[in-house]
C-alpha cells in the first residue's frame, strides 16, 4: 500500500498530455518537424493583431509600450479534433478548445518581435492565451502581450514633427522557402477608446517582407504606427510664454537709460527665465546633435533679449562718451527695429512649419 501510495505522488509530477483525448493525431507525430502544405511549398502562416491600448510612449529612451492580443494561424494536418469535441463555431469553422500549455506538445511557428526591449504577460493565474484546433485541421494560438519596442524617432521638425514606429514579427530560424507569413484581411482592430495626451495616431498593416540584414532571408511582417504630435502643449507651456518675454525685454526699451539697476535687472531676468525654460524643452527629447524646430524658436528669444541687452550697453556708451542725442536716436530707432524684426520672424516660422505641419 506504501509503494502504491509513492506511485500515484509521482506520477502528479510527470506532466501529462491531457489534451490528446481530445485530439487524433498521427502516428510518430513529431514536434521538431515542420508541418507541410497539402499543394507543397512553404507553410502559410496568417497572423492578427488587435491593439487594445498604447500604454506609454517614452521619447527619450525612444520606445512605444503597446497592449496588444496577437493571434496566429497555420494548418497542421497530423492533427485533427475529435467530432464530439467540437464545442463552438466561428468564421473558420467548428473548433475544440485547448489550454495554451498543450503548446510545448504541439508544433508552434518560432516568432518573436523584433527589437522589443520587453515583453509583459498580464497573467493572473492562468496564462492569457488558448488555442483552437479546427475541424479542418486549422490551428490557431492566441495570446495576450503587452511590449515595449524601440522606435527610431527624427526630432529635426519638433514640435510639429510626426513619427513612424514599424513593429516587427519575424520567424527567427525557419527561411523563406521554409515558411511564409501573412496579414489576414481583416487583421487589425483597434480599440476606439485610446487617447493620447500628445499625439493624434493611426495604425495600418504593412506587406509581407523578407529580412535583408542576414545572410539567410526570414519572413516577417509589420505593423506601422503613425504618430502625429499635437502642438497645442506647446503653444501654451512654451511659445506664448516665450513670446511674452520677448516682448518684455523689448520694453525695457523704453525705461531711461539712466534707470541702470531697472533695465540691467529686467533684462538679465528674461535671459536667465529663458533659458531656463530652454533647458527645460531640452529635457524632454533625446539629446540630438542636431537642431530642431523647437530649438530654432528657443535660439531667436533668447538672441532678441540678448540684443537688447546689447543695445542698452550700446547706448550707455554713447552717453557716457558725451553722444546722449545720438544714442537717444539709436535707441528710438530700436524700439522700432526689434519689434518689427521679431515680428517678421514670428511671420516667417509659422509660415514656414504650418505648411510642413
Amino acid at each position: 500500500m506504501y509503494y502504491k501510495n509513492v506511485l500515484h505522488a509521482l506520477l502528479w509530477l510527470i506532466p501529462t498530455t491531457t489534451a490528446d483525448y481530445q485530439l487524433d493525431i498521427e502516428d510518430g507525430y513529431n514536434i521538431h518537424e515542420r508541418p507541410v502544405e497539402e499543394v507543397g511549398g512553404p507553410l502559410m502562416v496568417n497572423a492578427s493583431i488587435n491593439v487594445r491600448n498604447i500604454l506609454d510612449i517614452d521619447e527619450k529612451a525612444q520606445l512605444v509600450s503597446l497592449e496588444t492580443t496577437l493571434r496566429f494561424f497555420w494548418k497542421d494536418r497530423r492533427i485533427k479534433p475529435k467530432a464530439e469535441y467540437l464545442e463552438s463555431e466561428d468564421s473558420y469553422g467548428l473548433y475544440t478548445t485547448l489550454n495554451p500549455s498543450y503548446a510545448n506538445h504541439m508544433w508552434m511557428p518560432d516568432i518573436f518581435i523584433d527589437q522589443a526591449k520587453a515583453l509583459r504577460i498580464p497573467t493572473y493565474f492562468v496564462k492569457p492565451a488558448n488555442i483552437r484546433v479546427y475541424n479542418d485541421s486549422r490551428i490557431r494560438y492566441s495570446s495576450r502581450v503587452n511590449f515595449d519596442v524601440a522606435c527610431n524617432m527624427d526630432f529635426h521638425m519638433y514640435p510639429v514633427d510626426e513619427q513612424d514606429c514599424v513593429i516587427k514579427l519575424e520567424s527567427f530560424g525557419l527561411q523563406n522557402k521554409q515558411m511564409q507569413m501573412n496579414w489576414l484581411k481583416d487583421g487589425l482592430t483597434v480599440n476606439p477608446d485610446i487617447h493620447l495626451a500628445q499625439f493624434e495616431f493611426s495604425t495600418m498593416l504593412l506587406e509581407e517582407y523578407t529580412t535583408d540584414y542576414y545572410d539567410l532571408q526570414y519572413p516577417g511582417l509589420e505593423l506601422k504606427l503613425h504618430l502625429k504630435r499635437l502642438i497645442a502643449y506647446h503653444v501654451v507651456q512654451t511659445y506664448i510664454p516665450s513670446t511674452v518675454f520677448v516682448i518684455l525685454a523689448w520694453l525695457s526699451m523704453f525705461i531711461p537709460p539712466e534707470s541702470v539697476p531697472g533695465r540691467v535687472g529686467m533684462g538679465m531676468t528674461t535671459m536667465l527665465t529663458l533659458t531656463a525654460m530652454f533647458s527645460s524643452v531640452r529635457n524632454n527629447v533625446p539629446k540630438v546633435s542636431y537642431i530642431s524646430v523647437l530649438d530654432m524658436w528657443m535660439l531667436m528669444s533668447i538672441i532678441f533679449v540678448f540684443s537688447c541687452l546689447v543695445e542698452f550697453i550700446i547706448i550707455t556708451g554713447l552717453i557716457r562718451n558725451g553722444k546722449k542725442k545720438l544714442g537717444l536716436q539709436v535707441e528710438s530707432f530700436c524700439q522700432i527695429a526689434v519689434p518689427v524684426v521679431y515680428i517678421t520672424f514670428v511671420i516667417l516660422y509659422i509660415t514656414v512649419y504650418s505648411f510642413v505641419y
